[in-house]
């Protein structure tokens, strides 16, 4: 599977995923995370079974508070 992925192309080794496991392809494990898939959000309860397929644009946002 290809997708982009935050503005980049990424090649994955499976035909299709879901969300968190796009996100653990990459392991990415940061507390706050936003998602989009094709510019539609992704809730947090949803990355189970969201699909990510060939040729979707996902956007993985990591939020950090500060000041």
């Amino acid at each position: 599977m290809t997708i982009t992925l935050n503005g980049a192309v990424e090649r994955f080794g499976m035909q299709e995923s879901t969300v968190r496991g796009v996100l653990q392809a990459k392991s990415w494990s940061f507390p706050l995370i936003v998602v989009t898939v094709n510019g539609r959000l992704v809730s947090r309860a949803d990355w189970d079974v969201a699909p990510v397929v060939d040729g979707d644009v996902m956007d993985a946002t990591h939020l950090m508070s500060g000041g």
